[in-house]
């Protein structure tokens, strides 16, 4: 009986003991999953400016191509693209570069002086005949080809109402209306096609400052919105300094996920130590 007595106190104490531990371990555990989770938010936040600053460095090395339209990061966090699959998720870490927009707003137009250098001053774009199908674009930078057909530096035909624009052998004095009507010689011989599209989102990038209309799309349609400048170009709407102060707030976002992600490590590299 005294010895049953003896052990009771013994047993109480062990349990705690063991209640306390498993209490410990459990707030280690806890605490080393939260660490995992900062971990992990910190990374993707790493890896979604890294590829930030290839669309910042892509903007900056067209600033002078003729044409080109600058290109919009579009992040997303990991809940609204598990959201968009269907996922049913509760929460989620970190961020993404979901997609990347175009801004097709209107850039500066340059005096050139060159009969095949047009601009468009509106809503509109040229249509153009590639190898592979219709393309639509901004960049009014033509040439004549040796069938005296007017096409783009990549060789695209340039698409009047009647289709490619023929012009005749030693044809001199080209002039191009506001309604992008072309005559050579005082004579007229076609008329540029220049269409509006719906929903410039739909509209998907290829080469040469080109786009291609993506699946299921609408058509385009005849635009009545804009004016032809002749001799002149449109160049690039990226502005530098805006893309200078992006780098720069960019590579400070970075460079915070660096510290939050390497403080960490550390941090968990101490947690192991005291566990083992």
């Amino acid at each position: 009986m005294e010895k049953n007595i003896l052990k009771t106190p013994v047993c109480l104490f062990g349990i705690r003991i063991a209640l306390k531990v498993n209490k410990l371990i459990c707030r280690f555990l806890y605490t080393g999953a939260l660490m995992i989770v900062g971990l992990y938010t910190g990374a993707s936040s790493m890896v979604s400016q890294g590829d930030y600053q290839a669309v910042i460095a892509r903007n900056l090395a067209n600033i002078n191509t003729t044409g080109f339209k600058k290109n919009v990061a579009v992040f997303q966090s990991y809940v609204t693209a598990a959201q968009k699959k269907g996922q049913n998720t509760a929460r989620g870490v970190g961020s993404s570069l979901g997609t990347i927009a175009t801004d097709f707003s209107q850039g500066a137009l340059e005096y050139t002086g060159s009969d095949l250098d047009i601009a468009i001053k509106g809503n509109g774009f040229f249509v153009v005949k590639a190898n592979d199908g219709v393309r639509y674009t901004k960049k009014g930078q033509f040439m004549l080809s040796r069938d005296m057909k007017i096409v783009t530096p990549e060789g695209w035909y340039l698409l009047g109402k009647g289709g490619e624009i023929q012009l005749p052998r030693n044809a001199k004095d080209i002039t191009v209306k506001e309604d992008g009507g072309i005559s050579a010689g005082g004579k007229e011989i076609g008329k540029i096609k220049v269409v509006t599209v719906a929903d410039p989102a739909t509209l998907e990038p290829t080469v040469g400052c080109a786009y291609k209309l993506s699946d299921n799309a609408q058509e385009p349609e005849d635009s009545t919105d804009f004016k032809i400048a002749h001799r002149f170009r449109e160049q690039s709407n990226v502005n530098a300094i805006d893309e200078m102060v992006n780098m720069i707030a960019n590579m400070r976002g970075y460079q915070s996920g660096y510290k939050v992600t390497n403080s960490i490590d550390e941090t968990l590299k101490k947690l192991i130590k005291l566990a083992t």
